[in-house]
């Protein structure tokens, strides 16, 4: 029975379909509503995966040509890597943190209903590197395996409704409501991102709101200006690494056209993500009124981080691009400060990277998605680095690989000292209650 617990929230789908279709039955839907709405969320999901799985496959030549054009040498940046590694070579680790995953889900949910923090966290992969690092973490510091299972669910509990309440206030911004929160591992870096860049930009000259010149109105079609973007870095690598270097990858396809064809089929992935956001969104969101409704009061899904995208395409390219220039330079200071390279993350520097740009585009227009992916991409190999020399994470099976979620960064660090981090992950809980309690004050009296 776990192990049907476990695998069914570590597999998207099936928790936002089974989370539609409990809110349409609270809301007393009849039998064919209750089958479309559930089916359709898990359906717009999947396609949301297999955009993003494309993606994946799309970008992984260019990540390796990248590598080799320009001689880097270092560890590669995967939080995912990381803790799966750690899983098959230390069992504490892998028993532990699948009890702490399950358990914390459910204190995420009392959370929810007892708190002013009325997140639940949706993000089944996302929920599975926390648990690991968590119980990691605590079992370096030399916790029982009870201690590890009982503190690691309450800090899980607490961590998935504390990150999407500091994200929070900048998804409203995007998205002009609380329908949705982001509930991913990197708040802690776009968040920040996105104030230095609102400080630094010009809130009044969007990204989204770019004149262009008639002849050059095709750049406002997100497949058209994808297509262009992700086409001249994928020709400028293929081209420095020559036709046979990228046979390897090729084959008998011309490296020319494998770098074109390589781009589209990047393009294809983004346009196949965002109708699967369109698809489980329209759905998810007013299913989620009966949970918000009845089981959990003012209840709002935490989402993964493609959900913002259709917002503001423009914005995320922009945030794309920027965090790959800050990768480069968190590079360059990564091997002076620690003697330790983590390589530039293409993937990263498009979901999340793209993320900080939206978020910076909210607070400080065009310029503040720049500046925040700049400073995204620099902090997420910067942080990558120094948590390297904090923990010997080879000695756990992680060999030649290296965290890419900030938070994480943020948590690991702090547990180094594990009651340091213990108590100030509670009062960071506890900090967000009462702020998000005044909040509700305020907006209550203005009313």
């Amino acid at each position: 029975m776990l192990d049907l617990f476990l695998n069914i929230i570590e597999t998207p789908a099936i928790v936002l379909g089974l989370v539609a279709m409990l809110g349409l039955i609270l809301q007393r839907k009849n039998f064919g509503q209750i089958f479309s709405g559930t089916l359709k969320t898990a359906l717009g999901m999947l396609v949301l995966s297999a955009g993003s799985a494309l993606i994946v496959t799309e970008i992984t030549p260019f990540v390796d040509l990248f590598s080799k054009v320009f001689n880097l040498s270092g560890f590669a940046t995967s939080s995912e890597a990381v803790v799966g590694a750690m899983q098959t070579a230390v069992p504490v680790i892998a028993s532990t943190s699948s009890l702490v995953m399950a358990i914390g889900f459910l204190v995420n949910i009392v959370l929810a209903r007892i708190s002013p923090l009325k997140y639940i966290f949706l993000t089944g992969h996302m929920m599975w590197i926390l648990s690991v690092a968590i119980a990691f973490s605590l079992y370096v510091g030399g916790f029982s395996e009870s201690m590890i299972i009982i503190i690691g669910s309450v800090l899980q509990g607490a961590c998935m409704v504390t990150l999407p309440a500091i994200a929070q206030p900048l998804v409203r911004k995007v998205t002009g409501g609380d329908a949705i929160a982001i509930g991913h591992l990197t708040t802690l870096g776009t968040v920040p991102s996105a104030y230095i860049g609102g400080l630094l930009g010009d809130k009044s000259k969007s990204a989204e709101d770019l004149k262009l010149p008639e002849y050059l109105e095709f750049f406002k079609d997100t497949s058209v200006s994808v297509s262009i973007v992700i086409g001249v870095f994928y020709l400028l690598v293929v081209i420095m690494a020559g036709p046979s270097v990228v046979a390897d990858y090729a084959g008998e396809t011309n490296y020319i056209v494998f770098g074109i064809l390589k781009a589209l089929g990047f393009t294809s992935g983004i346009l196949i993500l965002l109708q699967g956001v369109r698809m489980f969104l329209g759905e998810l969101v007013p299913a989620f009124k009966g949970i918000s409704d009845k089981l959990v009061p003012g209840a709002i899904p935490a989402l993964d981080v493609p959900a913002l995208f259709g917002f503001a395409p423009n914005s995320l390219m922009i945030g794309f691009v920027s965090a790959v220039v800050g990768m480069l330079i968190g590079m360059f200071v990564s091997s002076v400060a620690f003697g330790a390279v983590p390589l530039v993350s293409i993937i990263g520097a498009f979901f999340t990277g793209g993320v900080a740009g939206i978020m910076g585009n909210a607070t400080g227009g065009r310029r503040g998605a720049i500046i925040s992916g700049v400073i995204y991409g620099f902090l997420l190999i910067v942080g990558s680095a120094f948590l390297s020399t904090l923990f010997d994470l080879a000695a756990y099976g992680a060999t030649g690989v290296g965290h890419d979620c900030l938070d994480v960064m943020v948590i690991m660090t702090l547990m180094k000292q594990p009651w340091v981090g213990i108590v100030v992950i509670l009062v960071a809980f506890a900090v967000m209650c009462v702020v998000q309690s005044r909040n509700k004050k305020n907006n209550f009296s203005e009313r």
